[in-house]
C-alpha cells in the first residue's frame, strides 16, 4: 500500500504541488501513529513485566515458607518428635503397617502418613527435613489445587490470588514445617472434595472417580473423618440450593463411596485381624468416637474456639473473608442468586468448622481443612472489588478491603513493640516490623486514594503478601534460631546417645512434652517413668542406666535416700511454647542425666 507521504519529489508537478503540500501535511498528522504502535510495545512489556513480578513473587513466597531452612530447627512439639520417631520405628523394623512408637503399638492414625514420612527418612535420612518433606509438598499440591479449582470453576485470577493467599497463610507456614499429617489429609481430602465439585459443576464427569480416589488416600492418611467431612458438605450444598441438588446427584455416590470403601478398609480389616479388640478399642473407641463424644481431656476452649482461630488466621483478609458472608447473607436474604460454586465453598466451611466444634476435644490446627475454601471466597471477594469497586452487592467485602491496610499497619507496630518491650531478638529484626507497617501505610493510601475516585485496587494484593514473606523470613532468620539456641532436650539426649552402651538402660522421669524429642535423638529403646515409686524401683535394678529428669526432681529423689548423681546437666527452656523469648520470663530449667551413685 502506498501512502502519500511517501512520494518521491520527482513525482511531484507544479499542478499537485498544492495537493503535494496538503499531503506533506497529512503525513505529520499521521505521524502520531507511530506512539500508538509504541504504546502497544510498552502495554506487552508492562504485562510480560506483571507476570514476571508474580513469578518471582509466587516463587518467593513458596520457597521462604514451605522449604527454607526447612530440617534447620530440632523436634519441638511432642506431637512432631512422636510422628518422627515412629516412621523412623517403621522403616528400622520393617512392619510397614502396623505403627510402633519406642517398641509399642501406635493406634493414634492410619499408616500412610508414617509411610511416606519412612520413604522419605530412606532417600534422605532420618532427620528433620525427611521428617517435614512430606508435610511441606503436601502443602505445595494443596496450593496448586486451590489455584486450580479457582482457575477452572471461576477465572485464572481467581486461581491465582487464592494459591497465592493460602501459600501466604499462618496454617500454611506452620504445618508445612510441622512433621505431622494435616496437610497431606487436607491435600487428599479437600482435593477430592474440588475434583467431585469440578465433575458436578463443569465437568467431565469421570473426574468424579479421582476425587474419590483422593478421598480414599484421605481415610488412609487420618482415618474415616475424610468420608464425613465430604459427606457433610454434600448434605449442606444439596439443602443450600436446588440447582446443587441437581448437579451433585448425578455423581455416582453410591458407586464412589464403594471405591473409598473398597481402598481404604484393607488396613482397618488387616489390624482387626491381627490385633483384635484391641485395636477396636483403642483406634475405633478411643481414638475417635471418644475423642469427639466423650469427656477425655479437661480444660477444653470453648464452642467459638475455632472462629477465633480462622478470624487470627486468615489475618490480614479477615475483614474481606467475613464483608462477603455479610454480603452473601444479605443477597440471601434478598433472594438474590448466589452462584453454585460460592455454595459449595461455603457448605465445605461450614462442615469443618461445625464438625470440630461440636467436638468435645479442639485443637487449634484441626480446622486447618477449611484454609483453602476461604482463601478461593476471599480471592472471589477480592476480584470482585476488582471488576466493580463500587457495585452495592460488594459493600461489605468492600469495607473489609479496606481494613487490610490497617490491620498491617497494626500488625506490624504490634511486632515492634513485642520485638523491642517483650522479645529477646538480634537488633536486625527490627527491620521486619518496619517493612509491615511500610507495606500496611502504602495499601492504605492506595487503596483510599483510588477508592475515592472510584478506582480498582491491584489485581494482585503485592503490598500485603510482601508483608507476608517479610513476617515469615524474619520468623525463620531470628525467632527460631533463639528458639534453638534454648532448646537443650536433643543436645542432651545427643550426649546420652554417645555415652551409653549397649547393655545401659536409658530411661525419662516427668520430661512430659519433652519426652518424644528425647526418645528420638536418643535412638534407642527406653522407660518412660512417671510415677515415683515406679522410677525408684528402676533405679534399684542392678543393671547401669542413664534417666533424664528435671533437676527438682533430682534433688526429691536424693532427699529420700535414692543413690543418684548427676552426670551431665544443661540449662533450658521447658515450655515449649514462644513466651520462653520475653525479656520477663521465668527461670530457664536444669535439665539433668543421672546413673547410680557409687
Amino acid at each position: 500500500m502506498r501512502y502519500p507521504w511517501r512520494h518521491s519529489r520527482r513525482n511531484r508537478c507544479k499542478l499537485y504541488g498544492t495537493l503535494s503540500l496538503l499531503s506533506t501535511q497529512q503525513a505529520d498528522d499521521y505521524r502520531p501513529a507511530a506512539p500508538l504502535v509504541h504504546s502497544a510495545t510498552v502495554r506487552a512489556d508492562l504485562r510480560r513485566g506483571h507476570e514476571l513480578g508474580l513469578v518471582t513473587l509466587a516463587a518467593m513466597l513458596v520457597f521462604v515458607v514451605l522449604f527454607w531452612r526447612l530440617g534447620t530447627p530440632t523436634f519441638w512439639d511432642p506431637d512432631e518428635a512422636h510422628y518422627a520417631e515412629t516412621s523412623r520405628e517403621m522403616l528400622a523394623s520393617g512392619d510397614w503397617w502396623a505403627p510402633h512408637f519406642n517398641g509399642q503399638l501406635f493406634f493414634d492414625k492410619p499408616p500412610l502418613f508414617h509411610q511416606l514420612q519412612a520413604a522419605a527418612m530412606m532417600a534422605f535420612g532420618p532427620g528433620e527435613f525427611a521428617a517435614r518433606i512430606v508435610p511441606a509438598t503436601a502443602a505445595l499440591g494443596l496450593i496448586l489445587l486451590t489455584a486450580w479449582f479457582g482457575a477452572t470453576l471461576v477465572s485464572k485470577h481467581v486461581g491465582i490470588v487464592a494459591g497465592l493467599m493460602l501459600a501466604a497463610s499462618p496454617g500454611v507456614f506452620a504445618l508445612a514445617r510441622y512433621a505431622i499429617l494435616d496437610t497431606l489429609f487436607v491435600m487428599f481430602t479437600f482435593g477430592g472434595a474440588v475434583l467431585l465439585a469440578v465433575a458436578a459443576l463443569r465437568g467431565p464427569r469421570r473426574l468424579q472417580w479421582l476425587g474419590y480416589l483422593l478421598v480414599a488416600l484421605g481415610v488412609a492418611t487420618k482415618g474415616p473423618l475424610a468420608i464425613v467431612l465430604c459427606g457433610l458438605t454434600l448434605l449442606i450444598a444439596i439443602a443450600a440450593s436446588r440447582d446443587l441438588r441437581v448437579r451433585l446427584l448425578r455423581l455416582n455416590w453410591i458407586a464412589g463411596l464403594l471405591v473409598v470403601l473398597a481402598l481404604s478398609s484393607p488396613w482397618f480389616l488387616y489390624m482387626y485381624v491381627r490385633y483384635e479388640h484391641a485395636f477396636v478399642s483403642s483406634y475405633f473407641l478411643d481414638e475417635n468416637v471418644r475423642l469427639f463424644a466423650g469427656s477425655r481431656f479437661g480444660n477444653q476452649p470453648g464452642p467459638w474456639f475455632y472462629f477465633q482461630i480462622l478470624a487470627t488466621g486468615l489475618l490480614p483478609w479477615t475483614g474481606i473473608v467475613v464483608g462477603r458472608l455479610v454480603d452473601d447473607v444479605r443477597a440471601a436474604i434478598r433472594r438474590q442468586p448466589i452462584d453454585a460454586v460460592e455454595t459449595v465453598l461455603w457448605a465445605w466451611t461450614a462442615a469443618v468448622v461445625g464438625f470440630f466444634t461440636l467436638s468435645s476435644f479442639k485443637l487449634d490446627h484441626y480446622i486447618f481443612p477449611a484454609a483453602p475454601a476461604l482463601c478461593l471466597l476471599c480471592a472471589r471477594a477480592w476480584a470482585s472489588i476488582v471488576d466493580d469497586p463500587l457495585a452495592p452487592r460488594n459493600a461489605a467485602t468492600r469495607i473489609g478491603a479496606h481494613l487490610v491496610g490497617p490491620l498491617l499497619v497494626l500488625m506490624g507496630v504490634g511486632c515492634g513493640y513485642f520485638l523491642i518491650a517483650r522479645l529477646e531478638l538480634p537488633r536486625a529484626a527490627i527491620v521486619v516490623p518496619i517493612v509491615i507497617t511500610l507495606c500496611g501505610a502504602a495499601l492504605t493510601a492506595f487503596t483510599n486514594v483510588r477508592g475515592r475516585a472510584g478506582g480498582r485496587p491491584p489485581r494482585i494484593p503485592w503490598f500485603a503478601l510482601t508483608a507476608l514473606i517479610v513476617i515469615y523470613a524474619g520468623l525463620i532468620a531470628f525467632v527460631l534460631p533463639a528458639l534453638e539456641q534454648r532448646k537443650v532436650v536433643p543436645d542432651v539426649a545427643r550426649w546420652v546417645a554417645g555415652q551409653a552402651r549397649a547393655a545401659d538402660r536409658i530411661a525419662t522421669f516427668r520430661l512430659n512434652r519433652w519426652t518424644p524429642a528425647f526418645r528420638f535423638y536418643v535412638d534407642r529403646p527406653m522407660e518412660i517413668l512417671d510415677d515415683a515409686s515406679e522410677a525408684e524401683a528402676f533405679f534399684r535394678e542392678p543393671e547401669p542406666f542413664y534417666c533424664a529428669m528435671r533437676r527438682a526432681a533430682y534433688d526429691e529423689f536424693v532427699a529420700r535416700g535414692v543413690p543418684l548423681t548427676i552426670v551431665y546437666h544443661r540449662e533450658g527452656m521447658w515450655a515449649t511454647s514462644g513466651r520462653v523469648l520475653w525479656r520477663r520470663r521465668v527461670r530457664p530449667e536444669q535439665f539433668v542425666i543421672v546413673s547410680r551413685a557409687q
